[in-house]
């Protein structure tokens, strides 16, 4: 019996510990405390911060987005090839003016064939200047090409100032760029002797043909290439700006939603309206941006064609430049008493010799090389009727040869250009712009997202 009434003692004890513990564990222990950065205050303003970054990127891109959108459109292609056909002229009409002034020096200051020369030197400088007041007037809202058509402008002063004292007259520096020097003759017609005939030559060979490759054509080649880089460039720029003006906006809808969905779990389901008219806002800005970029799949399709005629162009300027300046190595060693060998190996150095019209025939310049400045006795006159007219107005033969590839070449650059102006033609008008508005767009729909998620925080709080 007392056996019995120990073992239901026991048995009541021990389910009384059971039910105790079974209490203290519905109870719980010690409530493990949670992190406070995983606190939902907290994730609202880090919430906020993430998405204010985002939307501020957006409007940065929507703001910056305007110029590469418009690059490849129709207006800015002509723009642009407009400037590297001033830019080609320029170069071109250097290099002629090269070429007519080294000839001036061939003849004595008596020659009737002299005045000729000199007008047709005076006129291509008149040329170049008018084409660098066109593209200064042009550039004015592009600060690097206009510094580089000011180099060139000063440069052409200098170069002409070493031509003018070569033909012994002075010219007023404060003609406007575009109209011709006002040059006053000193003494030039009784500059008659063969001697200053060649020291002339000798001094225009050391100083003024030397600064006209090394420098004048050589900042006139920068230009060119500027010129046509700047539109090479247009369709690798706008292809990232066209990434971050599609890419960024849908990250900022991304994080819009996800943000949305993420606060209505916690908050008994309930929209939050400043996220829902941020969410809107970047929608119509995506739109906005899409409606910019909507010319650029037919413009990047068919820029490689105005690119390949503007290489096609640039090839055949080049060419012409080579000649022109081989024109003027042909006279510097007919006329220069300094290295007339020197010149030849330039001239041959240049490959413009060939089978006619497609190159010069350069076996009519046999009479030059061996000139030697008038030795045989009348080599030289021989030489210099060869290579410009002679006394009876004829054409000599080196002239005709140049003159055929120089005419040749040109049609090829007017042809070139129509070939441009049509590839400019195939492209699409870029639509109006709408970046501005999307950038302030996306900074209101910043502001309501701020709003909305402070009303909520105000709740939490």
């Amino acid at each position: 019996m007392a056996t019995r009434i120990g073992a239901d003692r026991r048995s009541a004890l021990s389910t009384a510990a059971l039910t105790a513990a079974g209490t203290r564990t519905d109870q719980g222990g010690p409530r493990r405390r949670r992190h406070p950065l995983r606190s939902t205050p907290v994730l609202i303003v880090v919430h906020g911060a993430l998405l204010a970054a985002l939307l501020l990127a957006t409007a940065v891109v929507a703001a910056g987005s305007a110029d590469p959108a418009r690059t490849l459109g129709r207006r800015s292609a002509d723009l642009a090839a407009g400037t590297s056909t001033s830019a080609r002229q320029i170069y071109r009409t250097l290099a002629d003016a090269d070429a007519a002034a080294s000839a001036v020096f061939l003849l004595s200051p008596g020659d009737r064939r002299r005045r000729g020369l000199i007008d047709g030197y005076d006129d291509r400088i008149r040329q170049v200047r008018a084409a660098l007041s066109a593209s200064m007037g042009a550039a004015v809202d592009d600060p690097d090409r206009l510094a580089r058509l000011a180099t060139i402008a000063a440069r052409l002063q200098v170069y002409q100032r070493i031509i003018d004292d070569g033909l012994g007259r002075r010219c007023d520096d404060r003609t406007g760029p575009e109209g011709p020097a006002i040059c006053a003759k000193v003494d030039d017609e009784t500059v008659a002797t063969a001697k200053n005939r060649g020291v002339l030559a000798s001094a225009y060979a050391r100083e003024a043909s030397h600064y006209m490759s090394a420098e004048l054509l050589r900042t006139a080649q920068d230009l060119w290439n500027y010129d046509t880089r700047q539109l090479r460039e247009a369709r690798a720029t706008g292809e990232w700006w066209l990434l971050a003006s599609l890419l960024v906006p849908l990250a900022a809808l991304a994080a819009l939603v996800a943000v949305q969905w993420w606060l209505w779990r916690r908050t008994r389901r309930r929209l939050n309206a400043g996220l829902l008219v941020a969410t809107v806002g970047v929608a119509v800005v995506l739109g906005m941006l899409v409606a910019s970029w909507w010319h650029w799949p037919a413009a990047d399709d068919r820029f490689p064609a105005l690119e390949r005629a503007i290489e096609t162009q640039s090839g055949t300027q080049q060419r012409l430049g080579d000649l022109l300046r081989g024109r003027a190595d042909v006279y510097l060693a007919l006329g220069s008493s300094v290295d007339p060998a020197g010149h030849r190996q330039d001239f041959l150095g240049r490959g413009v010799c060939g089978v006619p019209p497609e190159a010069v025939d350069c076996g009519t310049l046999d009479p030059v090389w061996s000139a030697r400045q008038g030795y045989p006795p009348g080599a030289f006159g021989v030489a210099v009727d060869t290579v410009l007219k002679d006394g009876s107005g004829r054409t000599g033969a080196a002239a005709r040869s140049f003159d055929q590839v120089t005419d040749r070449l040109t049609g090829e650059l007017n042809d070139g250009d129509r070939a441009v102006d049509a590839a400019v033609a195939r492209l699409p008008r870029a639509p109006r712009q709408l970046g501005g508005s999307a950038a302030w767009v996306t900074l209101l729909a910043g502001v309501a997202m701020l709003l909305g998620l402070r009303r909520r925080l105000v709740d939490y709080r």
